[in-house]
């Protein structure tokens, strides 16, 4: 199957989960996966750094301060290759 959905995943003090949750989101068909992060205070881009050694279709974005849901999606959107998007 051809990879033609880029998934855009916002997250905010979820660094805890993202190494159980980020690998359901590849499966066939995702060319890209990007984390958006909402400015966490907590390890998370530590952790996407983790992730992006066994997964190179992960792409990290960080948000200078934390703006939310909407304005994660947006920028996250500025990121895609893809024709459709997957909001996760």
């Amino acid at each position: 199957m051809e990879n033609i959905v880029s998934v855009i995943v916002p997250t905010y003090k979820r660094a805890h989960l993202l190494k159980k949750t980020i690998p359901t989101y590849l499966q066939e068909g995702v060319k890209e996966l990007i984390i958006v992060d909402d400015c966490s205070p907590d390890n998370t881009e530590e952790v996407v750094r983790e992730l992006q050694v066994l997964y190179p279709q992960i792409k990290y974005v960080h948000q200078p301060m934390n703006m939310k849901l909407a304005s994660a999606n947006n920028k996250g959107l500025e990121s895609v290759t893809c024709e459709w998007v997957y909001f996760g």
